[in-house]
């Protein structure tokens, strides 16, 4: 599982990261403590190299978080649903799809009325 990956379940899953009245907000210390785990410098970079540049307000695959201060970052709302959409579809085994249509077999009966 990639770090991002992990990130993204961590936040959906409102292990890391705080909720406001415009999204998830998680600094770059929470971050680190979190991600203990993860021991190279790649942990000081994830965050930053993740920032929309500016200009742009849609998310990407590698940007996907707002810079709202120094070691305090946004996700982006649209960047969380479409990891939500994207776990709910891998969960899914292939194996529960199937081509074949049933229809409902109903029976009618015919009445005569005098």
């Amino acid at each position: 599982m990639t770090l991002k990956n992990r990130f993204m379940e961590a936040i959906s899953s409102g292990e890391l990261g705080e909720v406001d009245d415009f999204g998830v907000i998680v600094s770059l210390k929470e971050f680190k403590s979190y991600f203990k785990d993860v021991k190279s410098d790649y942990i000081n970079s994830f965050l930053p190299a993740a920032v929309i540049e500016t200009g742009q307000y849609t998310p990407t695959h590698t940007k996907y978080l707002f810079r709202i201060r120094k070691g305090t970052y946004r996700v982006h709302p649209d960047a969380i649903d479409e990891y939500a959409e994207s776990v709910y579809v891998e969960e899914v085994p292939l194996s529960h799809f199937n081509n074949k249509v049933e229809e409902a077999l109903i029976q009618y009966q015919n009445y005569r009325i005098n």
